[in-house]
């Protein structure tokens, strides 16, 4: 199966997954190091304030994606502050812009997946991944191993395939991989060699067809939809990192759901 690469691009994870631990410590907790195809990732502990993380979780809270005069209104504060603490979390985070610290609080342990969308809306997001590769990375996930790992001839991530009928064109596809990593328009149309203005019509285009009404929602909808995969965004790294972070139970109802999925509509689901 082919999929459509964009070379040296960075390699965040979409943002599908994000709310606050219900937790009145501050700090992040450090996940487990992965291990696949003895390649071992880790994440380095940092602290954000119950605020900062309650602004970056209703940024993207089940699907609403809240604007910083809407979250403002839900925290009780002042536009202002949503705009300073959100900057303070990028600083601690290391990233440039609001997507990117969403991304990197979901990878450091600060946003739950669980606590912000259900088990049918998690399915529908990874549902481009094989039912068989979930249970695979289940079982030593159940099993409380120190580290997950994954023999080398399992490094590909085994995806079913896009729809066939795709409603968008491969360059809207691309700018909404790239979205979902965090880029902003100006770096989207560096790595695509267009202009900021084209970054802005097709993204704007894409939610158009997509029936969305911003772009973390335009990614949201497309990978429900399939117009685009989990395995184009993530690496297999992260791919098993994130879903190690969700639990052995969950990933195993989520390979349920996704199999009932793929043989109401008659897709392989792969080994």
């Amino acid at each position: 199966m082919q999929f459509e690469l964009i070379p040296e691009l960075d390699k965040n994870l979409v943002a599908v997954y994000h709310k606050l631990h219900q937790i009145s410590s501050t700090k992040i907790r450090q996940i487990t190091p992965i291990i696949i195809g003895q390649r071992c990732m880790k994440t380095k502990s940092t602290v954000l304030t119950k605020e900062e993380r309650g602004i970056l979780s209703l940024a993207c809270l089940h699907g609403q994606h809240l604007n910083n005069a809407e979250i403002a209104q839900c925290l009780g504060m002042s536009v202002n502050r949503v705009k300073t603490q959100t900057r303070r979390a990028c600083i601690k985070l290391g990233v440039h812009n609001k997507n990117e610290a969403i991304v990197s609080a979901i990878r450091r342990g600060a946003i739950s997946p669980t606590e912000l969308f259900s088990l049918d809306e998690l399915a529908e997001l990874f549902c481009s991944l094989s039912p068989d590769m979930l249970r695979r990375i289940a079982h030593p996930v159940r099993q409380e191993l120190e580290h997950v790992y994954l023999p080398g001839e399992d490094e590909q991530i085994i995806c079913t395939d896009r729809k066939q009928a795709s409603i968008l064109t491969k360059t809207e596809r691309n700018i909404l991989i790239l979205c979902a990593r965090g880029l902003p328009n100006v770096e989207i149309a560096d790595r695509l060699f267009i202009t900021r203005g084209t970054v802005k019509t097709l993204v704007n285009r894409a939610w158009t067809k997509l029936g969305a009404s911003n772009r973390a929602e335009a990614v949201i909808f497309a990978l429900k939809q399939r117009e685009i995969t989990i395995c184009d965004i993530c690496s297999p790294n992260e791919v098993v990192e994130d879903l190690t972070m969700l639990g052995a139970e969950t990933i195993e109802r989520m390979a349920q759901l996704l199999n009932q999925k793929l043989v109401q509509e008659q897709i392989p689901t792969g080994s």
